[in-house]
């Protein structure tokens, strides 16, 4: 039987993947404890109940080339020669007349962005937040850049913003930081840093220049300079119209994005405590679907020279609000390390 990729599929080779799938779903189940056991050990077994990845409709494969030809795809984790299957367990060559065909794939797994692990030595653009016993809560943001003391050249800091690193002004100076956040797992072993200054955040529409705060990294914590998948910086830079710019973030990871508007004051940002007016910030628009989302707050933005020129604080479905970086590095007296 023959069927070509641009036509309908037909309701037998519909029936035959529905056919072969119930067969399988009984030793699926049985098999269900000992398939994550050998998973989790990267460990395989040509028993459909561990090796099964899925069943769909596909293209048939001869010989590594693709054949026009439709079949009843079945994806394995390995596969094995015929030889080495028990008869009970193999997968038949075609069901009704319909062909089937066996590709190897290796084990599915959920995937989790490398920004939300944890990352020694500490980058920036990764996922971080305050202990759980500093503020009661999980909750995840980003650590924006590595920061260098202008007076103390070998103090870093973590910059990000107050309400990823401050609380919103309610945490304590000297309040822990981990990496990963609370909300990706970090524990008090994950601990990196101490919160160690911040910018106070004023509500109900008074104006604010920034929301920006810096942990110091604590004493034999490896640090890198780099930003997670974007590599190392220049320096620090001015927004202009039209820049095009990355963020590596914890939520959403690298994206780009064109600068729309500068010198734009925003207002009714909503955060936990009253909603905030921000003054002379930057607005971006992703260049393929959304720049940022929640989780994001605290990314760094830099152009292409590898100039970091913004701070990521807050944003909507179709834009994202940035502090530009200069004006938080004066406050703190920090460069950005290079």
């Amino acid at each position: 039987m023959t069927q070509s990729l641009f036509q309908p599929v037909p309701t037998e080779m519909l029936a035959a993947k529905v056919e072969l799938r119930d067969r399988l779903v009984t030793r699926l189940e049985r098999q269900a404890v000992r398939a994550l056991a050998l998973r989790k050990r990267r460990q395989y077994h040509p028993s459909p109940g561990v090796n099964l990845v899925g069943i769909g409709i596909g293209e048939k494969i001869v010989d590594d080339r693709p054949t026009s030809e439709l079949c009843v795809k079945v994806l394995v984790a390995r596969k094995y020669p015929r030889g080495k299957i028990n008869r009970t367990d193999r997968i038949p060559a075609e069901i009704g007349g319909v062909p089937i065909d066996i590709e190897g794939v290796g084990y599915p797994k959920k995937f989790v962005l490398p920004n939300q692990q944890r990352q020694r030595p500490v980058p920036a653009g990764v996922s971080g937040s305050l202990t759980f016993e500093a503020v009661g809560f999980q909750y995840a943001g980003t650590l924006g850049v590595v920061v260098v003391d202008t007076q103390q050249p070998g103090v870093l800091y973590a910059l990000s913003n107050n309400h990823v690193l401050a609380n919103e002004n309610r945490a304590a100076i000297g309040a822990g930081m981990v990496q990963p956040a609370t909300l990706d797992g970090g524990r008090p072993v994950d601990r990196v840093a101490a919160l160690d200054r911040f910018v106070p955040l004023v509500y109900n529409n008074e104006p604010n220049q920034m929301d920006a705060a810096i942990a110091r990294f604590d004493a034999g914590i490896a640090v890198t300079k780099e930003i997670l998948a974007i590599g190392a910086l220049t320096g620090s830079g001015d927004p202009t119209l039209n820049l095009l710019v990355r963020k590596s973030g914890r939520t959403t990871g690298v994206t780009e994005g064109i600068v729309r508007a500068v010198q734009f004051d925003v207002f009714n940002v909503v955060y936990e405590q009253g909603t905030v007016r921000m003054d002379d910030v930057m607005v971006i628009e992703g260049v393929k679907g959304s720049f940022s989302r929640p989780g994001d707050s605290g990314s760094a933005i830099v152009d292409a020279q590898g100039r970091v020129v913004g701070l990521l604080f807050a944003g909507s479905d179709t834009v994202t609000f940035a502090i530009p970086i200069r004006r938080v590095l004066q406050r703190f007296r920090v460069d950005i390390a290079t």
